[in-house]
């Protein structure tokens, strides 16, 4: 694993690791084209298609700029339905619980991030479910140099139930003058439901994943970069975050924890995840010296029968390290940590906050801008 720049989105760090980035992206052909969109302003200027029949959104700005932004989405009988056939753990979950769950997995909501006076051919749109609502700002910040340097657009929340979000991030870009739209899903692999949930959105996907919401619309092209994976950049956060924690590596018994699916193609997902951790694994492994790196899932949205047995599998494998007289380290290469279990947030952080992380998101943009796969 090569040593990453430490720095933010310079340039010359961009150079340095371009060569061993190459993102597989592909153009996505939007569910519509040829929209005529409103341009960067007024409240209820932009038509966001997302969502069902009958509800309105304001969709002006507020103080900061997000649009959405602590609005509650209206929520259908069908919409619920929908939600309880695919997924596990809302089966048999009242109205009121998936509200509390809705509510408590954050706002949906867009934020467009660059100058008003900043036009580009291409533009930026990066998909991530958020990290509360401090959290959402110092990401912002994090991204002001991508964001000086062409047409930016933050779409938060997990489209589940909406994608107005997403379409007024479409909207704004173009406004901007994009005609190539560069989206950047922040997951930490490709292998899981939310993923399928926005390729759907992007039109690369007959199915909706959750619910059925409307696809974008877009007069741009629009290209999907793969997330990090097992980018080298993101072994070194990762390694960064144990070396932190760590007092004798040559003892430390490091378990890289990771979400795991738990949706109906959970079988599939999830030894392909455990893939991309070993492969981290073997990176932090070999760097650190520590005695040994594993990984584990712990699949947190699972009934809790699944939920529990993996929680007894990493108790297990930790407890055989103690039993060794090796110390235990948790790590992530979840984007946020704060959908570990409280007891293993103490030691793991999630890896947006690395600086290599706004410079993958950078290599992920250069990537598709230098090479896009031609349209077919």
């Amino acid at each position: 694993m090569q040593k990453a720049s430490d720095g933010g989105l310079g340039r010359e760090s961009l150079v340095a690791v371009a060569a061993t980035l190459l993102l597989a992206v592909g153009p996505v052909s939007a569910a519509g084209s040829g929209e005529d969109h409103s341009q960067h302003g007024g409240a209820k200027a932009d038509a966001a298609a997302g969502g069902h029949a009958g509800h309105q959104m304001d969709t002006g700005r507020d103080a900061l700029g997000r649009r959405l932004w602590g609005q509650t989405h209206p929520m259908s009988p069908e919409m619920y339905e929908e939600l309880r056939a695919k997924i596990p753990l809302y089966k048999d979950a009242s109205k009121a619980t998936i509200d509390m769950t809705m509510v408590q997995m954050g706002h949906e909501y867009q934020w467009y991030i660059s100058p008003e006076t900043l036009k580009n051919d291409a533009g930026v749109l990066i998909m991530t479910h958020g990290f509360r609502e401090q959290g959402d700002k110092m990401f912002r910040q994090s991204l002001a140099d991508i964001a000086g340097a062409l047409p930016t657009s933050l779409s938060l929340g997990m489209a589940m139930m909406m994608s107005d979000h997403v379409q007024l991030s479409i909207n704004d870009l173009e406004a901007a003058g994009v005609d190539k739209i560069v989206v950047v899903p922040v997951l930490s692999n490709r292998y899981n439901e939310l993923m399928r949930q926005w390729e759907y959105i992007f039109g690369q996907r007959d199915k909706a994943e959750f619910v059925t919401v409307s696809q974008v619309k877009s007069r741009a092209r629009i290209y999907l970069a793969n997330p990090p994976e097992d980018d080298p950049l993101i072994a070194e956060i990762i390694y960064d975050h144990a070396m932190e924690i760590s007092k004798d590596a040559s003892n430390d018994f490091v378990i890289i924890v990771a979400h795991g699916a738990s949706g109906k193609y959970a079988q599939h997902d999830n030894p392909k995840e455990l893939a991309i951790l070993e492969t981290l694994a073997g990176y932090v492994k070999e760097d650190g010296g520590f005695a040994d790196v594993r990984a584990a899932l712990l699949q947190d949205d699972a009934p809790p029968a699944i939920r529990e047995a993996n929680v007894l599998r990493l108790r297990a494998m930790a407890q055989a390290a103690v039993d060794r007289g090796q110390s235990v380290l948790t790590v992530t290469n979840l984007i946020g940590a704060r959908t570990l279990q409280p007891k293993l947030r103490s030691d793991a952080k999630g890896i947006s906050q690395h600086p290599n992380f706004v410079e993958w998101i950078g290599e992920a943009v250069r990537e598709v801008l230098e090479k896009p796969v031609p349209s077919t």
